[in-house]
């Protein structure tokens, strides 16, 4: 088990390192976005994201995860075994996706026709699906780095096509005048010369010594049933952003994105997190010390998440105000409440070990199908009512219960024992925090008020993180310390 913690703190440092940077590309550019486009525009800009993100779920069909677990089952036999499982996936997203991109389009009149009342051209469309193509297989090339336990070739490309993407976009549209387009222009251009520098770098595990059409019915079996998993994820991430546009329009959309960009910073954290856990926990499943690691990383990352969520919380306002205009402030009070579900997202990795333990894969559409659908009525419920407050709710309440029924059915399936009363108390501790932070800043409450309430419900989630063992040892290390500080100054006494 120590093996285990020192490689998934060492890969987390430097999975966190490159996060931070990729993230602050996002900062940095948000003063200048929220200055040149306005809340509306910047809705625009945002629906165009999410429609994106559909198809990347489509383009994905669960290949990031059947690459995970056969290239872990083909280690034995070599690298040349891997590299056939890697370029069969290459093909098959190749094939899939050029297909799935070519149709994208036929549709987009309906999309601008509905969803941005006729304002963008067919260009806008086609640019950002081909976009989304090669961010996947950008994607592909640098998860081979990540199950090969090298997080710098990670994170350069990936900061390296963060990079890229920015400077043209901002070439593009500061000083072409190309506006949302050049947004999208930048993306497609980053995501191109990532993937082929990612992919020349990785070429030794590639082999295209023929089509390995051989490996596409196993690999679709384990990936097709995550398909409509990919499909609840998407629900589950946009379907707030569809009400708050239906109801509330495109500038509410604006303000609600923004938020959602600083809520991120949590998400950042879970990101690198679960970069270095899954191959650990693909590890680990093998081994006897299984369950005990699961147990003690879920209760660890959940009591520091949250104080991570509240310390966040109490930083909102000025946040948002130190990054960007006037006319996005209001989007605070949401960053909060947001981040919660980026914080279930990443317990999601600990929550289903039963699932990968048994290969049971058909469970996951089941549960996300289930979560996906309450968020759906919790959106259509509270965001006529709450705007983004509600959505933010509906959200984070939705990736909570997906997690309960996940625990619930892996329980049965691979028994690890969590300590689900600990968790409960984290949850209902640091949302607690949140909400009587929100309200204090609501009524206007002194700062050192929103102070002494972080504090105190950082250090309480602090001390739930560790277990009696933990206690113990550090217990056992200070006696130890002190004892040995004791004995050198009795010997020193005695030697005078």
């Amino acid at each position: 088990m120590k093996h285990h913690f020192k490689q998934i703190g060492r890969d987390s440092l430097i999975y966190g390192i490159g996060g931070v940077l990729a993230k602050g590309i996002g900062f940095f550019l948000l003063p200048v976005y929220t200055r040149i486009f306005t809340p509306a525009e910047f809705g625009t800009m945002q629906m165009l994201v999410v429609l994106n993100s559909f198809l990347g779920s489509l383009l994905v069909m669960g290949m990031d995860t059947a690459q995970s677990f056969y290239f872990f089952e083909q280690k034995k036999q070599g690298q040349r075994a891997q590299a056939r499982v890697v370029t069969s996936i290459l093909q098959w997203r190749i094939t899939w996706g050029s297909g799935i991109v070519l149709f994208a389009p036929l549709i987009s009149p309906l999309l601008n026709r509905y969803l941005f009342d006729g304002q963008l051209s067919w260009e806008y469309f086609a640019i950002a699906f081909v976009g989304a193509l090669f961010a996947q297989l950008m994607s592909q090339s640098v998860e081979v780095y990540r199950l090969l336990y090298r997080p710098w070739s990670y994170i350069s490309i990936t900061l390296g096509q963060g990079l890229c993407s920015a400077g043209i976009a901002i070439i593009l549209i500061i000083g072409l005048g190309f506006g949302i387009l050049g947004f999208f222009i930048g993306i497609l251009s980053g995501s191109i010369l990532a993937a082929m520098f990612g992919w020349w770098r990785i070429r030794n595990y590639l082999d295209f010594s023929g089509w390995h059409r051989q490996w596409w019915p196993r690999l679709i079996r384990f990936g097709a049933p995550l398909v409509p998993a990919a499909l609840a994820m998407y629900v589950l991430t946009t379907s707030d952003r569809w009400f708050i546009n239906h109801f509330n329009g495109q500038e509410a959309l604006g303000l609600y994105a923004v938020g959602a960009m600083f809520a991120m910073l949590i998400g950042t954290a879970v990101t690198t997190f679960r970069k270095a856990w899954w191959p650990v926990a693909m590890d680990a499943l093998q081994s006897e010390d299984g369950p005990a690691l699961f147990r003690t990383i879920g209760r660890l990352y959940l009591g520091v998440g949250a104080a991570g969520i509240v310390f966040l919380t109490a930083l909102s306002p000025l946040l948002v105000r130190c990054f960007t205009a006037s006319a996005f402030h209001a989007a605070y009070p949401v960053v909060g409440v947001l981040a919660w579900y980026s914080l279930f997202y990443g317990f999601q990795l600990i929550a289903a070990g039963g699932i990968w333990k048994k290969e049971k894969t058909s469970w996951v559409p089941i549960l996300m199908g289930t979560a996906a659908l309450l968020n759906i009525a919790l959106d259509a419920w509270l965001v006529p009512k709450h705007g983004a407050m509600g959505a933010a709710l509906a959200t984070s309440i939705s990736f909570a219960i997906w997690n309960i029924l996940t625990i619930i059915i892996c329980e049965r399936l691979w028994r690890v024992k969590y300590a689900y009363g600990i968790l409960a108390l984290q949850i209902i501790i640091g949302a607690s925090a949140c909400y009587v932070i929100l309200e204090m800043f609501k009524k206007g409450t002194s700062l050192w008020g929103v102070a002494l309430v972080t504090f105190v419900a950082i250090c309480i989630l602090g001390v739930l993180s560790v277990t009696r063992e933990h206690f113990a040892e550090i217990a056992n290390l200070i006696q130890t310390k002190v004892s040995k500080k004791r004995w050198a100054g009795l010997k020193v006494f005695s030697e005078k």
